[in-house]
């Protein structure tokens, strides 16, 4: 069975080369380019136009049908956050897509962690980049300790290896709460926070980050994982629609990423943000493809014609 899988998934990877070796860069641009030309009839956003000093960008809109509400003391402090949930049939894990926290949603957001029970946040873009703030330090240095309303947060500690790794102790203090805003488990949660910061604003991450999303996503597949960027769509639609992708793979599905971006933009609206954006998920599929066992070496060529021809791409965009 298990040699069985392994040829019905080099034949889903070989698909993928071929097809996308196909369409070329224009061909995909042109995907994109219909994407976005396609206009949503059922997304309606009246959560966000009422809270609008709690979004980011007065551009970027929260889908009401997905968006996260937050239960949790919500009667003195709200039940919106710019966040949505994003499910697959065959993920293992949800994910929820966010804005970069402003500084005086932070409460909101850990809310939403503790509510949420989450286990992982994957922060992708920096603080400040190119002297334009992204998103607020949310979180307290090592070893010390902060509070946002109900909720406490204690920095257990810092890993930098590949990725830097925060270890964040999350409370609730029920004091001041009504009773039945209060979570039904009040256990203390511990998260990890997963930075990949080195992801220029310009869209594509450099040469060797072509197999940091596979890395980055085998880290945060056991629970649920909070994603966000600065706006919350652009890499952070990347990396989810990657993820739908690997998950495609493995059930022998056809990974087609205009079929993916129009599942994840139905709960996350406006997911990945730019026609680079767009090649980029290729990109890094392609070199995923390239590198596994038992690929044909037709298929081989063609993977590294589209490479060639994708490098050649960014050096003229």
């Amino acid at each position: 069975a298990e040699e069985q899988h392994h040829h019905g998934y080099v034949k889903t990877l070989e698909n993928f080369i071929f097809a996308t070796e196909k369409a070329g860069i224009d061909g995909l641009a042109k995907q994109y380019r219909k994407l976005d030309a396609q206009l949503d009839s059922s997304l309606t956003f009246d959560a966000f136009k009422q809270n609008m000093h709690k979004n980011r960008y007065s551009d970027v809109v929260c889908r009401d049908s997905t968006r996260v509400k937050l239960t949790i003391d919500a009667s003195n402090q709200g039940d919106y956050i710019h966040a949505n949930y994003v499910k697959t049939n065959y993920l293992h894990s949800s994910f929820i897509c966010t804005q970069g926290p402003l500084q005086y949603t932070i409460g909101d957001f850990w809310r939403m962690v503790y509510q949420e029970r989450t286990q992982n946040i994957l922060m992708l873009c920096k603080v400040i980049e190119e002297g334009r703030p992204k998103c607020v330090c949310y979180w307290p240095s090592s070893g010390e300790e902060e509070t946002h309303g109900c909720i406490k947060i204690k920095n257990l500690g810092e890993v930098n290896d590949e990725f830097e790794c925060v270890t964040l102790e999350v409370t609730f203090i029920p004091d001041n709460v009504p009773v039945n805003e209060q979570p039904s488990d009040k256990s203390p949660l511990t998260v990890k926070l997963i930075k990949w910061p080195n992801w220029p604003d310009r869209g594509v991450p450099d040469e060797k980050c072509h197999t940091v999303p596979q890395r980055l996503l085998a880290q945060v597949r056991q629970g649920p994982c909070v994603v966000h960027c600065s706006a919350g769509i652009g890499r952070t639609g990347c990396v989810v629609a990657l993820e739908f992708a690997y998950t495609r793979l493995n059930k022998e599905m056809k990974v087609d990423f205009e079929e993916i971006a129009m599942e994840l933009r139905k709960q996350r609206a406006q997911c990945i943000q730019t026609e680079i954006q767009y090649l980029y998920i290729h990109r890094v599929m392609m070199a995923f493809a390239r590198g596994e066992n038992g690929i044909s070496e037709k298929a081989c060529t063609a993977a590294d014609s589209f490479l060639k021809s994708y490098d050649d791409h960014l050096k003229r965009v």
